[in-house]
């Protein structure tokens, strides 16, 4: 199985296995795309390949990269918010108790947990806990502080990173479905990020918010309240998509006073807007501008007005 710049989550996980101390729980963070589920199936590769090197061409190996693998379980989420639910993990906690099917130990994954509620964890702890020799649990999130204290004590994290700008450009010519130039455009918006990048290339949403953060920093670098409102109206009212959207805006802000510092590199997705905008933007009104993005994320979160919350913070941001 070939994996891009992980090299030091790579080492720990053989560490773990070499001396024999493989914990029962890894919680692994780092940004959206930039791997943790590859890197999950990897960890259980590890332990079910039956040439004992993640291979990716033996039965086990293939089972588990195709999502088959009886022994690999990823628990469903439920419901409009899409969460993991206390019938799920109840589920889960009496199933932990079964011998594996083919292998020596079987794997629970449960991906993007910052949709895990926490009654939901506070039921799941005790297995985490004392779990059953056979069991080891894997999660994802971008950041450990979504687990509550009590779960994060109780696991090993392992951050994983974007990669760097050269394997990314190297992974997606692999896929043998870019040409040259998409690869470089995608590469300049998410850098080292490659499941950003293929996302990006695909043309779906994050291709199209994408366009409407470059037209929110134009906006604001020309102090132009009118072309802010466009934007985010253009948007739409979906909570979540404004979050994702002004979190892209975030970046770019970021990326802005860095340049002013004379800082590389550069994270934000509009590295065009971030030069532009670094000339006319204060560190006090980047700092007002980030402020304001954070709460209008956070009121996203809850059930605000999206026409009065991108109202609101249009007419913050050219105060």
């Amino acid at each position: 199985m070939k994996l891009y710049s992980k090299e030091k989550p790579m080492a720990a996980i053989e560490s773990m296995k070499r001396t024999g101390r493989f914990p029962h729980a890894i919680l692994l963070t780092g940004e959206r795309g930039v791997g943790k589920r590859t890197f999950a199936d990897y960890i259980a590769m590890t332990l079910m390949c039956e040439h004992g090197n993640a291979c990716g061409e033996c039965r086990n190996c293939k089972r588990i990269l195709s999502g088959t693998h009886p022994d690999v379980i990823k628990p469903e989420k439920t419901g409009k918010k899409m969460l993991y639910n206390r019938e799920t993990i109840r589920q889960v906690c009496c199933d932990a108790f079964v011998a594996p099917n083919d292998c020596d130990v079987k794997f629970y994954i449960f991906t993007d947990c910052e949709s895990i509620e926490e009654n939901s964890q506070n039921l799941m702890l005790k297995l985490i806990e004392e779990p059953p020799d056979t069991v080891c649990f894997i999660f994802t999130a971008v950041n450990a502080n979504v687990f509550l204290p009590t779960i994060r004590s109780r696991v090993v994290t392992i951050g994983i990173p974007e990669a760097s700008e050269e394997d990314c450009k190297a992974a997606l010519a692999d896929m043998g479905k870019y040409s040259q130039e998409q690869i470089d455009e995608a590469v300049m918006r998410f850098h080292g990020n490659i499941g950003c990048c293929e996302e990006y290339l695909s043309g779906g949403e994050l291709s199209e918010n994408v366009a409407f953060c470059r037209e929110i920093i134009a906006a604001i670098a020309d102090r132009n309240e009118y072309g802010l409102l466009k934007a985010l109206y253009g948007v739409g009212d979906d909570r979540p998509r404004v979050r994702r959207v002004l979190e892209l805006a975030d970046k770019v802000i970021r990326d802005a006073c860095m340049i002013r510092l004379g800082n590389i590199p550069l994270t934000g997705c509009d590295p065009e807007g971030a030069k532009r905008l670094s000339g006319t933007i204060s560190r006090r009104r980047a700092e007002a501008i980030h402020d304001a993005i954070n709460k209008t994320c956070s009121r996203c979160r809850g059930t605000a007005n999206v026409p009065l919350e991108a109202a609101s913070f249009a007419s913050t941001v050219m105060e």
